[in-house]
């Protein structure tokens, strides 16, 4: 289960190496049963899923940007965005790691 103290402790732990929080995903159930002081002004986005994009530099003209998981076992996926991208290049990346990192991925059930 979310909690205002478990989601803290993780923007708490990747403040400490070096990563910024800059985006929040949150679904309704998670977005009524914590407290959303602690994003700041990250705006948050109504979701299916629940996760928190955090960035950092990586290099001169790229940015690491990783999608943390809040829900079941811990999770991250990084992608590392060039500067070149413009907002709508930017917006389809950062769908595309959400769709991996949220895909079912169980394998379909064969019958006998």
């Amino acid at each position: 289960m979310i909690t205002t103290d478990s989601v803290k402790e993780i923007i708490d732990l990747y403040a400490t190496h070096g990563w910024q929080l800059r985006r929040v995903l949150l679904t309704d159930a998670a977005a009524a049963s914590i407290s959303v002081d602690g994003f700041g002004n990250i705006a948050i986005e109504p979701s299916k899923h629940d996760g928190l994009w955090f960035s950092r530099r990586s290099k001169p003209d790229c940015e690491a940007w990783e999608l943390r998981r809040l829900s079941g076992s811990p999770f991250a996926l990084v992608e590392v965005i060039d500067d070149g991208l413009d907002e709508t290049e930017r917006d389809a990346v950062f769908r595309d790691v959400e769709r991996r990192m949220f895909e079912d991925t169980r394998r379909p059930e064969l019958s006998h």
